[in-house]
Order: structure tokens, then C-alpha cells, then sequence
């Protein structure tokens, strides 16, 4: 056995210079590490709030922020549009409106194959433009005259089921509801063409 104890001597040297070292090493680091973290100043309360409310509340770069004004408009036209919708008396405008056939709808259309035949005419037959100059004024009449139809009708309507809404803005309304075309009407209809007005409808007549 005591052959073995010069070895075991050294190697209990050599182990422990090793966890000498090792212990003295992460001394080392920790120092160092706690050296580098006194090395940064502690923020203020005031610069720790500030910071938790830029993490909250990024900043917004210039395109950002315009994008995002933007949204907030359109979201508030679409909540205000919806809101003057759900009024019984403009649901009721639309219900005239939906229910009858309006020459405006079909101007836009028309005044297409009208500027058409006037180009043609222009190249291949002149007397082509004089006839669509004259379908231009005859469209511009009847479509004054069904207007002046449709207010006359929705006006008394409006008197015998809304006597204490004002008109202003009424014709308006129901002017441009109806120069869009059927389906690209919102909300949607809900009454057919040439359904008998019995407002106000207890559901939809489709």
C-alpha cells in the first residue's frame, strides 16, 4: 500500500490546484460580471415608466402613422354610416327607393353607349352624333321627371309616417341610392321591384 501513496498524494495535489483554479476563475467572472453591472447607472423611476410606456405604446414612424390616422377615419365613417342607416326613416327612403324602377340607375350605362356612338359617329357616320346629342337632352328629361316622380311620392310618405322629420337632406338620400346600380346597393335591398309600398314591412320581401 505504500507503493500507492506518492501517486495518491500527487493526484489529490493536482486535483485540488484544478479546483483552485476553477473556483478562482468563476470568482473572477462573477466580479467581473457584477463590476460591469454596477458599471451601468440604475434608470430613475421616471425613465422606467417612460420606458414601460414606449414598450406599451410604440412610436410610430411617419407612414405609420398615417396609415393608422387613416384607419380611425374610415372606421368612423363606416360607424357613422351605419348608424344614419339604422334610422327608421332612411330605411324607409330605402324601401321607396328599392321598390320602384328608377331611371337613374340606368343613366350612367346608357350615357357609356351614347359617348360610344358619338365617337363612332364622329369617324364613320356624322349624323350619328346628332342623333345621340338629342338622346343625351331626352335622358336628361326623363330622368329629371322620374326624380321629381320619386320625391313627390317618398315626400308624402315621409309626411304620414315621420310628420316631425325635417326634409332637409331626404332627397339627397334617396337620389343617390338610387343612381347605384341594384347590387351594389348597402345595405341591401330588401323589396323587390314594383312590390306595393306598405311600409313599414314586418320582414323582407324579396
Amino acid at each position: 500500500m505504500g507503493l500507492f501513496k506518492p501517486y495518491d498524494r500527487t493526484t489529490s495535489a493536482s486535483e485540488q490546484k484544478a479546483t483552485t483554479s476553477g473556483s478562482a476563475a468563476s470568482s473572477t467572472a462573477s466580479t467581473a460580471k457584477t463590476t460591469a453591472k454596477k458599471s451601468i447607472p440604475t434608470p430613475s423611476r421616471k425613465q422606467a415608466e417612460q420606458a414601460r410606456r414606449d414598450r406599451m405604446q410604440p412610436v410610430l414612424t411617419r407612414k405609420q402613422s398615417k396609415m393608422k390616422e387613416r384607419e380611425a377615419r374610415y372606421r368612423s365613417r363606416d360607424e357613422s354610416m351605419a348608424k344614419a342607416n339604422a334610422l327608421p326613416h332612411n330605411t324607409m327612403i330605402r324601401d321607396w327607393v328599392d321598390g320602384r324602377w328608377n331611371i337613374a340607375e340606368f343613366v350612367l350605362p346608357l350615357m357609356l353607349v351614347v359617348f360610344a356612338t358619338t365617337i363612332i359617329g364622329a369617324y364613320f357616320m356624322p349624323v350619328l352624333t346628332y342623333v345621340a346629342s338629342y338622346v343625351i337632352w331626352g335622358v336628361f328629361g326623363i330622368l329629371v321627371l322620374d326624380v321629381l316622380l320619386m320625391w313627390i311620392g317618398l315626400r308624402k310618405q315621409l309626411r304620414t309616417h315621420f310628420p316631425d322629420e325635417p326634409l332637409k337632406g331626404k332627397l339627397s338620400y334617396a337620389l343617390s341610392r338610387s343612381m347605384m346600380m341594384r347590387r351594389s346597393r348597402q345595405p341591401a335591398p330588401r323589396v323587390k321591384r314594383g312590390t306595393k309600398f306598405a311600409w313599414p314591412y314586418h320582414q323582407d320581401v324579396r
